[in-house]
């Protein structure tokens, strides 16, 4: 039977993990380039963990040093973790009936902009992991959305159907740009006109309200 992959992205789409990624980000900035920062400004939707560490070390005018960026992505994972055993990711209404029932006709893959390590402690600590295989596309390859996409496939073996699940334009597009279905969910920023206009073959309000999707999926 030909392969058939859904690829998710986790935060505002699974998922959403108030204040734990923003914290972790600013401590181990701190700890590495030694800078204190506010990250109130960053909007990380849409956004990859790699262009966020670009973005605040231009901010703070600190030079391109590859061994310290190195450092930096070997330390969040742990201040992540830290930080999630306080206050656990929250998974969204419908997530976990909505991957229960897929999983048994389609593989699960990822999209998203954590760096790998990352988002299998996200997954993790919302008990979500256990769904996916490890196959995807992540910040740690490519800071680049539509690569990552275009990785994750070509990992997966280039499956015959393929569905990219995002909360963003950014997920939309690195449908797009390698041949997905593209779902979009209204869990994060983004309404379902913002979705809609930005060219989604498919908008969700909820998982709660995937009727369509599974008629899409045939599950």
């Amino acid at each position: 039977m030909p392969s058939r992959y859904i690829f998710c992205d986790i935060d505002g789409t699974l998922l959403y993990a108030p204040r734990a990624g923003r914290s972790a980000f600013g401590d181990v900035f701190a700890e590495v380039f030694g800078i204190s920062i506010d990250m109130s400004h960053i909007n990380f939707a849409g956004a990859t963990d790699t262009r966020v560490l670009q973005q605040l070390m231009r901010e703070q005018n600190v030079p391109h040093d590859a061994a310290r960026e190195q450092l930096f992505f070997e330390r969040l994972p742990e201040f992540l973790d830290r930080n999630m055993a306080t206050i656990p990711p929250v998974v969204f209404p419908g997530v976990v009936p909505f991957l229960n029932r897929v999983s048994k006709h389609w593989k699960l893959g990822l999209v998203t902009g954590n760096i790998k390590a990352c988002a299998f402690i996200k997954l993790t600590r919302a008990g979500l992991a256990q769904y996916f295989d490890g196959i995807g596309g992540f910040s740690d390859d490519d800071g680049d959305r539509n690569k990552m996409a275009a990785l994750a496939l070509e990992r997966a073996d280039h499956p015959e159907r393929s569905f990219l699940l995002g909360d963003t334009p950014s997920d939309i597009a690195a449908a797009r740009a390698n041949g997905m279905v593209s779902v979009a969910v209204c869990n994060g920023q983004f309404d379902r006109a913002t979705l809609e206009g930005e060219g989604a073959d498919l908008v969700l309000d909820s998982f709660e309200a995937a009727d369509e999707l599974f008629q899409a999926l045939d599950v």
